[in-house]
């Protein structure tokens, strides 16, 4: 969207540096994009969850329509999460692109899923050992593909329709397209770091 920029994505990013429920983040969005951007942060969820947070300190916040904080937190559950993609994550981090390490996070969560477009699975089923196949929806991939890039510092959100969902991500310098479910599905990775949206 027009709300949408790389800025605005840093500024919400740096509350996991920064940003906690009692000191957030924020940046200036004008009021006709308030709710571009709240719909956005829902897409970002991966790792962390991201939240229009309005300071308890700022009691008058309705006089600055254009200040938009931003809170990041981690549920604690993902700690398991963690610690189960943590070879993956440090293996990625050794090589020497984006594009390679987003390559690899693919091919990664395609070992760990089955598709299924009726099956619905949680990231903390998702990562998490297990004996037998794990089936997810397109939108399972989504979810799980946003957390292993969050991990390794790799600017990703979701993209859903009516029908489908999948991922944009932000790598070597562009934005491309990444299907992850797709991918998995067909057994080969025809949409990764595309700027051709997905068919369905």
């Amino acid at each position: 969207t027009g709300a949408y920029s790389r800025e605005l994505y840093n500024a919400i990013r740096q509350t996991m540096e920064d940003g906690t429920s009692e000191k957030p983040a924020y940046t200036m969005v004008s009021k006709e994009d308030y709710s571009a951007v709240k719909n956005l942060l829902g897409r970002l969820d991966g790792l962390y969850w991201y939240k229009h947070f309005v300071p308890p300190t700022l009691s008058n916040y309705w006089q600055y329509l254009d200040y938009f904080a931003v809170s990041a937190a981690s549920p604690d559950e993902y700690q398991a999460v963690l610690k189960f993609i943590q070879p993956a994550i440090d293996t990625a981090g050794q090589m020497e692109t984006d594009q390679k390490k987003v390559e690899y996070l693919n091919n990664y969560l395609c070992t760990l899923l089955e598709y299924d477009p009726n099956a619905v699975a949680a990231v903390t089923e998702v990562f998490a050992p297990r004996s037998g196949i794990l089936k997810g929806s397109c939108g399972t991939y989504a979810r799980a593909f946003n957390l292993l890039c969050q991990a390794a510092d790799i600017p990703c959100f979701a993209i859903r329709t009516q029908t489908h969902s999948w991922n944009l991500v932000y790598a070597d310098g562009a934005w491309g397209h990444v299907d992850v479910s797709s991918n998995d599905h067909s057994r080969r990775s025809g949409i990764l770091l595309t700027g051709a949206l997905p068919s369905r």
